[in-house]
Parts: C-alpha cells; sequence; structure tokens
C-alpha cells in the first residue's frame, strides 16, 4: 500500500499516466500510453450500433485493473470530484452519492465491507452502480468488479435499500424511501413489460453521471458477461426501457467540469475513458 500511495501522489503531481501498473493492480501488464488530447482520434464517428460499440470496447481495452482492496484508497483520489465535495470542514473526507453524508476512506471493517449498520450515515461501502448480481457476481465481472467508473462510494444503510432494483423514475405517489440526498425508491414510473415493481430513482445532481457510467460500462464490457437477463439489462445490454430513462438523465444532467475531473482522475489510473464522448449517447 505504500508503493500505491508514493505512486499515486506522482502521478497527480504530474498528471501523467501510468505506465506500469503498481505491484497492487491486476490485469494487463502492459497498457499503451495514452493521451487525453487524441484519446478518440481512431473513432469513426458516422459509425452507428455494433460497429461503435465495437470501436469503443477495443478502444477503453485493456485497462489497468486495481485490487479491490485498494479501492478505498482511490476513492479519496478519484471522489473528491463530486457535486457535494466538500461536504464538510475536512477535506479528506469524501461525499456520498446515496447520501448527504461524509465518509474518512481509511477506516473500514478488517474484511473492506461496510459493516454494521441502522440507519444512513452509519458507514459507507464500494457501491457496484451496474448491480454485480447482473453480470452474475464479483468473480464474473471480467474486472467490472474493480472498474472506477463501476464503484462509487455509497451509504451503506440506502445501498442495502436499493439491492438490484432497476435504475428509473419513481412514480411519486409510490415512494417508500427518501434519502438524505434525495434518492428515491418507489414504483417504476414506466410501464415495464412483465416487471410490477420499485426502481431506484438517484439524487438530480448525479443522474447524468450515473447514466454515463452505465453508457460506459455497456461497451468496456460489450459482449463480455455470459449473464444476465434481468429487468434493465441483457448482459452488457441495457434494455429499451431502462436505456430511455438514461438517455433523459444524461440530457438533463449533462457533463460538467466536475464530472470532466473525476473522469481525469479515473484516466490518469486505468488509462481509460468516456464521459466526453457523446456521439453514441
Amino acid at each position: 500500500m505504500k508503493f500505491l500511495l508514493v505512486l499515486l501522489s506522482f502521478l497527480f503531481c504530474q498528471f501523467g499516466i501510468l505506465q506500469s501498473r503498481p505491484s497492487s493492480s491486476k490485469g494487463p501488464t502492459s497498457v499503451p500510453s495514452r493521451n487525453a488530447k487524441d484519446y478518440y482520434d481512431g473513432i469513426d464517428p458516422t459509425a452507428t450500433n455494433d460497429t461503435m460499440k465495437q470501436q469503443l470496447f477495443t478502444l477503453i481495452n485493456p485497462h489497468i485493473v486495481y485490487d479491490y482492496d485498494d479501492i478505498w484508497y482511490l476513492f479519496s483520489v478519484v471522489y473528491v470530484n463530486l457535486e457535494t465535495y466538500p461536504c464538510d470542514d475536512n477535506l479528506t473526507h469524501i461525499p456520498d452519492v446515496y447520501s448527504a453524508y461524509c465518509w474518512e476512506t481509511n477506516v473500514q471493517e478488517e474484511n473492506g465491507e461496510c459493516g454494521n449498520y441502522k440507519q444512513e450515515g452509519d458507514c459507507f461501502n464500494r457501491e457496484h452502480i451496474w448491480p454485480k448480481s447482473w453480470f452474475g457476481g464479483f468473480d464474473y465481472g471480467m474486472n467490472a468488479q474493480t472498474d472506477l467508473y463501476e464503484l462509487w462510494p455509497s451509504d451503506g444503510y440506502v445501498n442495502g435499500l436499493r439491492g438490484n432494483y432497476p435504475l428509473g423514475n419513481v412514480d411519486p405517489a409510490t415512494i417508500s424511501y427518501n434519502s438524505t440526498n434525495g434518492s428515491l425508491i418507489g414504483n417504476c414510473a414506466s410501464n415495464i413489460e412483465n416487471y410490477v415493481g420499485k426502481c431506484f430513482e438517484t439524487a438530480n445532481m448525479y443522474k447524468g453521471d450515473i447514466a454515463r457510467s452505465y453508457f460506459y460500462l455497456s461497451v468496456a464490457y460489450w459482449n463480455q458477461w455470459a449473464c444476465c437477463d434481468d429487468v434493465g439489462v441483457n448482459g452488457s445490454s441495457i434494455k429499451p426501457w431502462m436505456e430511455t430513462e438514461l438517455r433523459a438523465w444524461h440530457i438533463a444532467d449533462p457533463v460538467d467540469d466536475i464530472e470532466r475531473k473525476r473522469n481525469d482522475a479515473i484516466f490518469a489510473l486505468q488509462t481509460n475513458r468516456f464521459v466526453e464522448f457523446n456521439i453514441i449517447i
């Protein structure tokens, strides 16, 4: 961990790109050096559908993959780039994507789990924004399980309530939970074929950010997951009803400078990026 801290300190002072993987990382031993300025130069902007997905899949991969235990520290590097930072007087704390609480990134349970919680603010964890059950479980993510575009700091209590509900707009008359940052649980507002159940609606300030994370995941792991056909997704494909809602979130909450900084921070760590490429969205 000491080596990782020194390496990351150097990277973010210089804002360079990792040229070799840290001792705690996994994945490819060699990752192409990439420059943010010309990152998308090889993409044909007129391509559509699977042709575009193939181009982006090839561009995004391979990328540097970190150990799951390293994510706690990496959160402190990446998630100062959220709308509600700073969330208190301690600038080492990071904000939460599901609640209005702040978190100290170097305090976790020994096994890396959130620990016991009875209410919001008790603890936070590493939320897989695309539930890992949707790709078959942690060991079947093909590296998505530790991808920094997939993982977000989230209140353990709210995360537990969300479970694997699909993302979508909630019928206001059916709200069963409203978190301290305005994340909602309630019946899905959309008429979804073969599903009568609840949706999870993220806070307005994060809707576009999370929608773009889903778009990234759908191309970064295109045709890589053998599982699962669920309410909102089938493998790496987002089902039309949820894609429609995510596209609306993307439009209502466009990319801003804070999200660009988050994208730059992850680019410096993983050597891949996505949010400013909006042609397919």
